[in-house]
């Protein structure tokens, strides 16, 4: 609730108006007090700043206050500049609310009555939404804003008619038609002080738009101030043009002396900006005037700067004051917490990450369903770090529920079902080189599934991940047969890649999954070199060939040379690893330089069906 206001007025050689600029704020005053609740004690003051006039408005002013006991009156040994005065005044200032008034303007009656009507209303439920300025006639009808604001603005009158265009500028950068709160003021810490303004003015453009930055702001088509035309100053030396149509108008050109100042001025003007920015983040919220702050659009700049802690502050403390916003500002607060988790998440801090994730579902459930998809991923990717798995499958359920083309969390999904179904099943995997491609498995292999008598081939079993998920999902016949070649003793990468501990135990973990398959008995395991078991095995029988032993290229070739007479016509055969590569002291060729000799001279014979880190194609002919 408003108690108290200033009216600030920076004097320079106003000796012959200063009453009568005086005179009007009294009058104004007074109607203010006429009209006002009489229950609310409201106190006043008019704060005079004399900035070293050079003439006699020194004397006059402290004639005319004499007896008056609601002024404060300080001068300036030296001139400062108008800025500068005005924000010692507001410093001195006791006034919750703040006018400014220049020694040579007026207020109109109704002014201060009008601007502190709308600044202070409170939107309530079933207050009034209008109200009717006392003694107009005819009446003259004020709306009042939605919601409470920080600075309210009126029109300014001048006994020159003035083209629109640039009343409305002029109304745009004075300091006579306006009133906020103090606390407004301190925020943007007042109008720019650099000795430069005093050269070239404009510092009210810069203090204006730094307040129409950051709070809200009503503004009244009212003229409830006066710009008073005097012999030579700013209003009289471009009548003319603003009395023309903008378009007509020719720039007016910088004075080279002054072009250093105005590049200097914008510097400044953009490095307070930048400061101000900065300061939103840093400050403690009971020092932000939030109710009267323009939260929603800064939240909107710092989301685009991507200033996300930002973005959350001023929405969590504006929904605070105004909780009917939430809605407004879900999605701000929903990609917010989402690039929050994602920095969590890179840090190491999966905790936090998790945490700002789900907040970013919970603030906005109604987001896309593509955004949401990705969130809940994010949330899967989080708790499976955590070994969280059971958790992690429903965000990715719900996930691919949304976005059935979001292919990491289709991938993750496939996987994270094969790990639980894995360790309900009570398998022992020491590695996993297999499930990255389960999706393409499932894509080109599910023809096979059932198939009477389906016979496969598989050239490297190691601990039988994929023996095992071929049994489950494949070779599902009671007829169907699966032969495993492998030494179990690895192979020359192993000796860098994998735990000796673990090398001689290979075929003992191979044979304890098959048995958890109960269908062990689908399999014939045959321990040796593949080159050598190939060549006694019957031509023309499988339906699916798996190569994935040596990864030297010419055993590879060797393998798939021996293969192809084994592989019916429709059949297929998986070279896996292509994009593999031996460690630096390894100077062999990898599987790569194997598949693609093979695929040229093959090239008539085969279809190629697939080709990543994997290579599937399909044998057409003999």
């Amino acid at each position: 609730m408003m108690n108290s206001f200033s009216i600030i007025v920076p004097v320079y050689n106003c000796e012959k108006v200063i009453v009568r600029t005086l005179e009007s704020i009294e009058t104004s005053v007074n109607f203010f007090y006429e009209y006002a609740d009489p229950e609310r004690q409201i106190t006043s003051e008019i704060v005079l700043i004399n900035d070293a006039s050079e003439d006699e408005s020194s004397a006059v002013i402290q004639d005319y206050i004499r007896e008056k006991n609601n002024y404060q009156f300080i001068e300036h040994a030296k001139s400062l500049g108008a800025g500068p005065a005005r924000n010692i005044g507001a410093k001195i200032a006791k006034g919750e609310v703040i006018f400014f008034m220049d020694g040579d303007d007026l207020f109109y009656p109704e002014h201060v009555f009008v601007c502190l009507k709308v600044l202070g209303h409170q939107s309530d439920l079933g207050t009034p939404n209008a109200f009717t300025i006392p003694g107009s006639n005819p009446p003259i009808k004020i709306e009042l804003p939605p919601e409470p604001v920080g600075i309210v603005k009126t029109g300014i009158a001048t006994q020159d008619k003035l083209h629109p265009y640039w009343k409305a500028a002029i109304e745009n950068g004075a300091p006579i038609n306006f009133c906020l709160w103090k606390v407004c003021h301190e925020f943007v810490e007042g109008y720019p002080e650099s000795a430069i303004y005093k050269r070239i003015g404009r510092e009210d453009i810069p203090y204006y738009s730094w307040l129409l930055k950051f709070f809200k702001i009503y503004r009244i088509n009212l003229d409830t101030t006066e710009y008073i035309r005097y012999p030579n100053n700013n209003l009289d030396r471009q009548i003319k043009k603003f009395q023309t149509s903008p378009e007509l108008c020719q720039p007016e050109p910088v004075k080279p002396e002054d072009r250093e100042f105005y590049l200097l001025a914008n510097k400044l003007e953009e490095e307070r900006l930048k400061y101000l920015f900065e300061k939103v983040g840093v400050l403690q919220s009971d020092r932000i005037p939030m109710q009267w702050m323009n939260w929603q659009a800064l939240a909107q700049e710092f989301l685009m700067q991507q200033k996300y802690s930002q973005v959350l502050f001023l929405c969590e403390k504006g929904v605070k004051e105004n909780p009917a916003a939430a809605t407004q500002v879900s999605q701000f607060l929903a990609v917010s917490y989402n690039n929050l988790g994602s920095a969590q998440q890179q840090q190491g801090n999966l905790e936090e990450a998790s945490t700002f994730f789900k907040k970013a579902i919970q603030v906005n459930p109604n987001l896309a369903p593509s955004d949401l998809a990705r969130i809940h991923f994010n949330v899967a990717s989080v708790l499976k770090a955590q070994n969280n798995l059971d958790e992690a499958l429903t965000y990715l359920q719900k996930s691919v529920e949304l976005d059935a083309n979001l292919s990491p969390a289709v991938s993750e999904l496939a996987y994270t079902q094969y790990t639980l179904h894995n360790q309900q099943q009570g398998y022992q995997f020491s590695q996993d080189w297999f499930s990255h491609n389960l999706l393409i498995w499932e894509q080109f292999l599910y023809p096979l599934k059932g198939l009477a008598n389906l016979r496969i081939l598989e050239i490297g079993s190691w601990e039988g991940r994929s023996t095992c998920w071929l049994l489950e999902n494949i070779a599902t016949d009671s007829a169907a047969r699966i032969t495993c070649i492998d030494t179990f003793e690895g192979s020359i990468e192993h000796a860098v890649m994998v735990d000796q501990t673990v090398l001689k135990t290979i075929e003992q973990r191979f044979d304890w999954n098959l048995e958890k398959t109960e269908a062990s008995e689908k399999v014939r395991k045959v321990i040796g070199k593949s080159q050598t078991v190939l060549r006694s095995l019957i031509p023309n029988t499988y339906h699916l060939a798996y190569i994935n032993g040596s990864h030297i290229a010419s055993d590879v070739l060797e393998d798939a040379l021996l293969t192809w007479r084994l592989v019916k016509i429709g059949g297929f055969i998986i070279f896996d690893d292509y994009g593999f590569v031996f460690a630096p002291e390894i100077t062999e060729d990898p599987p790569k330089v194997a598949i693609d000799v093979f695929l040229k001279l093959f090239q008539k014979k085969i279809k190629l069906v697939h080709q990543s880190y994997q290579v599937i194609l399909e044998k057409v002919a003999e």
